[in-house]
Parts: C-alpha cells; sequence; structure tokens
C-alpha cells in the first residue's frame, strides 16, 4: 500500500485536486440536505418561504455535486491510465529471468489489477473524508446528540472493513501468483501442443488444465465469498447507526418535544449520507487491498529485473572500419562459461560476411553484439558513423496486429507504389493484390493468416523499404520451403549487393555469394579463409 500511495504521490496534482473537489462536493452535500429539509419544513408546516426558488437551488446544488463526483471520478481514471503507463514502461523497459508467460500477465492482468486503486478507492478515500468530516461540523451546531452517535458509530464500519480488507489482500495476491504460473504452463502446453498430440497426451494435458482452472476459480470465489461478507457488514452497521439517529430525532420530536421538526428532517436525511459515505469506503478499501495484492506481484517482479542498458552506440569515426570488435568477451547470467571470449572482428563497408559454426558456437551472440543489442562485458563494438542504421532478419519475424501496409512501413507515411514494389521483388505483391483490401489488409491476431514463408517476406519487404546500411540474416532460410528460400537468396544478391551484410547460416549455398567466411567454435572466432572452406561441407552443411 505504501508503494502504491508512493505512485499517487509521484502525480501529486492528482490527489491535490481530488482533495479539493472532495471538499466542495462535502459542502454541496450538506447544503443539498439542509435546502431539502427546508423544503419539506415548508411544505409541511406552510410557512411563508418561496418553494420554487428553494426548489431552483436545490436543483443547482445537485447539478453540482453530480459535477464534482464526475471530476473527481475523472481525476481517478486519469492517473490510474498514468499509471498504467509508468509501470508498462518499467517492465518493458527491464530484463527479466522470469518466463514469458509471467511476463506478460504482469503486463496485463496484474496491472490492470492495480487500476481500481487509483480509479476506485482513492477518489472514494477523499469523499469519505471529507463529506463524513462537513456532516459532523454541521450537526455539531444543529443537533449535537446526533453528531455524537455519528461519531460513535463511526468507527466501527472502518474497523470490520480492515479486518476482511486484510484477508482479501492475502487472497489476491495468492490468486495473481497462480494466476502468473497457470498461465506459463498454458504457454508451454500450447507451444508443445503438436508433440503431446504425437505422444497421445493430449487427454491428460486436457483434465490437468482444468483441473488448474478450477483451482484458479475456486480462488478467485475465495475472494468473493469476503467481498459479499464484507458488504454484508457493513450494511448492517450503516442500518443500525442510521436507526439509532432516527430514533433520538424522533423521540425529541414527538416525546420529549426537545427539537423542531426542521430539526429532525436535518438529522435523519443527513444519517444515511454520513454512513454510506463511509461505507462506500469500505467497499471501495476491498477493492483497494485487491489492488495491493495484485501490486505485490507487479513490485516483486519489478524488483528483481534490471534495467537495460540505454546507452547510444559506441561511435569512433577515426576507425576505417564501418564495425570494429575489438576483445569483446560476452556471459550470459545463468551461464557458467562465456558465450565469447576475446572476439576480434572488423567489418567494413560494402562487405558480406559469412557467421558459421555448429549450433551453441556464439553467432547469434556475436550479431547481437554487433548491432549493439547487448553490451560486451569486456571489450568494444565501434562505428565509424554516429547514425548507423542496421536492419534485422530474424529466424522468427513478428508480425504487428495491423495492416500489411503499416507491417512493411512501420507505421510510416511511404508511397503506395514504393510499398508495391517491394512487395513484387519478394513475390508478394499478387497475393496481396488479391486479398479483398488489398495492402489495407488486416494481419496478425484477427486478421488474415500468413503462412511462415509469407510472414518472412512481409519482413523482407520492411527491411527493403527501410535500406538499412548494415543488414543482418540470422539463418534467412531456416524452416522455408525452396521457393521462398530462393526469392530471399535472389533478393539478398540484387537488392543488397553494395550493402554491408552479416549472414548467419548452416547451408553451404545460403553462403555461396560471402567474399568473407568466418568460424565460430567454442566461442572462439576463427577465419574460413585459413581453413579450406570445401574440406569443411559435408551433404551441403557447413560443418
Amino acid at each position: 500500500m505504501k508503494r502504491l500511495t508512493n505512485l499517487a504521490i509521484k502525480y501529486k496534482i492528482y490527489p491535490a485536486c481530488m482533495f479539493v473537489i472532495s471538499i466542495l462536493l462535502a459542502i454541496t452535500v450538506v447544503v443539498q440536505n439542509i435546502s431539502i429539509a427546508e423544503v419539506l419544513n415548508a411544505v409541511l408546516l406552510d410557512t411563508k418561504e418561496d418553494l420554487w426558488t428553494l426548489l431552483l437551488f436545490i436543483l443547482v446544488v445537485l447539478l453540482a455535486r453530480a459535477t464534482f463526483n464526475t471530476l473527481n471520478q475523472m481525476i481517478g481514471n486519469r492517473m490510474s491510465t498514468k499509471v498504467k503507463q509508468h509501470l508498462r514502461r518499467q517492465l518493458i523497459l527491464k530484463q527479466s529471468k522470469e518466463p514469458i508467460g509471467v511476463q506478460m500477465n504482469t503486463l496485463t492482468e496484474n496491472i490492470d489489477g492495480i487500476v481500481p486503486f487509483f480509479n476506485s478507492y482513492l477518489p472514494q478515500v477523499f469523499k469519505s473524508m471529507m463529506i463524513p468530516v462537513f456532516i459532523i461540523i454541521a450537526m455539531c451546531f444543529i443537533h449535537l446528540n446526533t453528531a455524537l452517535i455519528m461519531i460513535v458509530t463511526a468507527p466501527f464500519i472502518p474497523l470490520f472493513y480492515i479486518i476482511f480488507g486484510l484477508k482479501t489482500r492475502d487472497e489476491s495476491k495468492d490468486k495473481m501468483t497462480y494466476l502468473n504460473e497457470f498461465s506459463q504452463q498454458f504457454l508451454n502446453k500450447v507451444k508443445g501442443l503438436i508433440t503431446l498430440k504425437l505422444f497421445n497426451r493430449t487427454e491428460q494435458t486436457e483434465r490437468a488444465l482444468y483441473e488448474e482452472s478450477t483451482t484458479f476459480r475456486d480462488l478467485t470465489m475465495r475472494i468473493l465469498k469476503s467481498a459479499f461478507l464484507s458488504g454484508l457488514m457493513l450494511e448492517f452497521i450503516s442500518m443500525l447507526g442510521i436507526g439509532l439517529v432516527a430514533l433520538e430525532a424522533g423521540l425529541g420530536l414527538i416525546l420529549f418535544d426537545s427539537i423542531d421538526f426542521k430539526t429532525a428532517a436535518i438529522a435523519i436525511i443527513l444519517a444515511p449520507e454520513f454512513y454510506n459515505a463511509i461505507k462506500d469506503l469500505g467497499q471501495s478499501f476491498h477493492t483497494g487491498k485487491q489492488s495491493e495484492g495484485s501490486s505485490d506481484v507487479v513490485f516483486e517482479l519489478l524488483d528483481s529485473q534490471e534495467e537495460v542498458d540505454k546507452r547510444v552506440p559506441n561511435f569512433n569515426s577515426q576507425q576505417n572500419a564501418l564495425i570494429k570488435v575489438k576483445q569483446v568477451s560476452y556471459k550470459y547470467d545463468s551461464a557458467p562459461f562465456n558465450a565469447l571470449s576475446e572476439i576480434n572482428l572488423d567489418i567494413h563497408k560494402g562487405e558480406q560476411i559469412a557467421l558459421i559454426g555448429e549450433s551453441g558456437a556464439g553467432k547469434s551472440t556475436l550479431a547481437q553484439l554487433i548491432v549493439q543489442r547487448y553490451i560486451p562485458n569486456s571489450g568494444t563494438v565501434t562505428y565509424n558513423q554516429p547514425n548507423l542504421s542496421i536492419g534485422f532478419l530474424s529466424q522468427s519475424p513478428y508480425i504487428f496486429n495491423a495492416s500489411i501496409r503499416d507491417n512493411i512501413t512501420m507505421f510510416q507515411s511511404i508511397d503506395e507504389v514504393e510499398v508495391l514494389k517491394v512487395l513484387e521483388a519478394v513475390g508478394m505483391k499478387d497475393k496481396v493484390l488479391s486479398l479483398k483490401h488489398g495492402l489495407d489488409t488486416w494481419i496478425g491476431e484477427g486478421g488474415e493468416m500468413l503462412s511462415g514463408g509469407q510472414m518472412r517476406r512481409i519482413e523482407l519487404s520492411r527491411v527493403l523499404v527501410a535500406q538499412p546500411d548494415v543488414l543482418v540474416f540470422d539463418e534467412p532460410a531456416t524452416g522455408l520451403d525452396v521457393q521462398t528460400e530462393n526469392i530471399i537468396q535472389d533478393v539478398i544478391s540484387q537488392q543488397f549487393n553494395s550493402t554491408t551484410i552479416l549472414i548467419i547460416a548452416h547451408r553451404a549455398h545460403t553462403i555461396k555469394n560471402a567474399n568473407r567466411r568466418v568460424y565460430l567454435e567454442n566461442g572462439q572466432l576463427k577465419s574460413l579463409d585459413q581453413l579450406a572452406i570445401n574440406e569443411n561441407i559435408k551433404g551441403g552443411e557447413v560443418t
């Protein structure tokens, strides 16, 4: 709760506005109910007061109350949006060792679970502080006995909702922790669906998923049970307090004749406002504790992560090589040994370098270091120009849930003729134009389905449009049919013949156009110029 409050203080303008608006709201509540009592008194006792003026005044006050209430909620919504953006940015900009399923669930469900603290609980806290305080102050001048009853009975309401709220917090944390685990288990089973079918394990997997989802349902029902029980107790105490106020006002008016009708009406009308404000805080407190349970999961993940080094690429205008790798070593956090050790490599403008070696030799790691996505543990990677643009064609292309046009242009404004030109180069123009909406066809989740080869060609179109200074192809032919592989090879040779290229590949014909071949073995770099490449090719595979 302390960290959530600190987040709210970070955007202190919003709590300050809530405080001011809640004061104005409390004043309108008191004025509104006193005015209603004035109208009742004028009607029943046939006083000479102008009813139409009173009614018009009440209408104005009601509108003011609704306006202040809406503004208070809008401020809470705005602050919750800011907090969500802040937390998601922090999670995205940090590296985590947690499984991807846990990270994705934290980014979505858990952060969404924090939102009620800011758009429901905090606005209600300010309202529930101001309204009861102003009602008690007003009743001290109007009818002291009613104010005393309110002061004595009011503490029982927060006492009960604190007890139930603490229980809800713990149960909510258990639910969110289990949801993270369940998300990762579900993701793993989906990834291994084909394997499970081959080994006839689908029925057992279905039963296991059903049992896991049932456990999550039971955890959710425990929270709902606490919420219903909490609501019952709050209603009981509120009704008891209102009843005591009504009894005291009725006895004073009828039996003891110690107060007039107007005073009794004010007491009876303001009592529900007083108790409802505190009761609403109780319900919001329950919501706040649920948010606290979600926040524990989010903050635990944030605290366990390391922030990404966002330093700008190293630049050395004095070097001759376009990219210079000097004495670079790199070790993954969880690995006992270096993935790469003391790598030295100069890449000159226009060179096409094939990076080859057995699986696990460190080829992809070296590529990530060259494009400076990874930071070496020792040594340096430097460019000879400050704004070197780099394109990357991966084994698993990422397709955005957007149109084909946006996926190729990366949401930039690029002439349609240019987009169609690159689609023609990769052999996708006819396919795209045959779709109902052409370039504006939605692909990705919920859109037009593309094959793996088509997605790879969409990513290649993206690189063609960008025309980067350096291109990195990570296993460009992996998992592709012969036709798609030939298209990609032709595009590389025709469209990027003067571009600096780094190709990571196993197949010999994939790297046949390279003018320099570099061999990696156990994280050590060797030049194939010294090893007679023809003697190291067996069955089309570079060994």
